[in-house]
This record gives structure tokens, sequence and C-alpha cells, in this order.
């Protein structure tokens, strides 16, 4: 099944190295710009999921008011991820737009599958994957100190109980983010 994977992985960046280095650079481009999108908007639907978990979770512990309150009150907590993406993004970007990659053969390609894993390092260094997922934790951090507060508020409940319906979706969100990160560092 992996050789497999490989062999599709193998084909398909071959079929891309026929295009010109122009062209695969402009892909390139274009997919960071729809990242930057899809982020975005990828924000906004985060932001409907963890209100309906953190409202769901403070109804055990007697948390009242209305949910409007507690999804405006969780938006809060997404000023943040803003500041951290002013951070990432411009930084992403410009590795995007310079990066140089090696010329490769198809030949070549199909003789030695770890040049794969040397063109994905050279799209996806490792020191910006760690930066960027080093920011998100730190600016999450941030952001489950306003949510604590917020849900505190928005549903009248002690704080020790609203850290806990924080800190339960936070601390999945975190680990997927860590659980994808390495299993990319793995790919390469």
């Amino acid at each position: 099944m992996q050789s497999c994977i490989q062999l599709c992985n193998t084909l398909l960046l071959a079929r891309f190295l026929r295009l010109s280095l122009e062209k695969f650079h402009n892909f390139f481009v274009t997919g960071a710009y729809i990242g930057v999108a899809v982020s975005f908007v990828a924000t906004f639907a985060v932001w409907g999921i963890l209100a309906v978990i953190m409202h769901g979770l403070s109804a055990f512990f007697g948390g009242k008011g209305p949910f409007k309150r507690t999804f405006e009150f969780v938006g809060y907590g997404f000023l943040p991820t803003l500041v951290g993406l002013l951070i990432t993004t411009p930084v992403t970007m410009f590795h995007v737009l310079n990066v140089k990659l090696p010329k490769v053969s198809l030949a070549q390609l199909m003789q030695n599958p770890d040049i794969v894993k040397m063109l994905v390092l050279a799209l996806i260094p490792r020191d910006i994957l760690f930066m960027n997922v080093t920011v998100s934790i730190i600016f999450t951090a941030w952001s489950v100190l306003i949510w604590s507060f917020a849900l505190k508020n928005a549903r009248n409940i002690p704080l020790g109980k609203a850290v806990i319906c924080v800190i339960i979706p936070t601390a999945i969100f975190v680990a997927y983010q860590i659980f994808t990160t390495t299993r990319l560092l793995q790919l390469t």
C-alpha cells in the first residue's frame, strides 16, 4: 500500500515537473493564496464549532445564557489568531515566492524516491513548519485566556469551570496540530 502511494505521488510530481519552472512556481504561489483564504474561512467555521462545544460543556456546569451571547464572546478569542496570521503569513509567503526548486529529471525521480522528500522539504522547510506551529500554539494559549473570561461572562459560571470548558476543545485542537505536523515530518 505504501509503495502504491509513493508511486502515485511520484507520478503526480513527475507531471508537475513537466511544467515549466515558471508555471510550477505560479502553481505554488496560487496554492499559497488559496491556503490563506481557506485559513480565513476555516476560522469562522471553527468559531461556530467551538461556540457550540463550549456552550454545551458549560451547560454541564449550570451555565445560563443564550447561545448568541456565547457565540459573540467566543469570537473575541479569535483576535489572537488574526495577530498570529499577520506573523506567519508574510513569512510563509516570502518563502513560497522565493523558493528555488532543484532541477530534477523524470528519470532521476523514478530512480530515487528520496528526491520527492527533498522537493517537499524545499517547499515546506522544517523551520517554517515549526515556526507556524509554535506561533499557532502561543496564540492559541492567548485565545484560551480570552475564551475563559468570555465563557465565564457569557454563561455566568465560575472562572475555573469556564477554563475546563475551554481547555477540552482547545487541547483536542492542539493535539490534532501536533499529530498532523508529526505526520508531515515523517513524510519528509
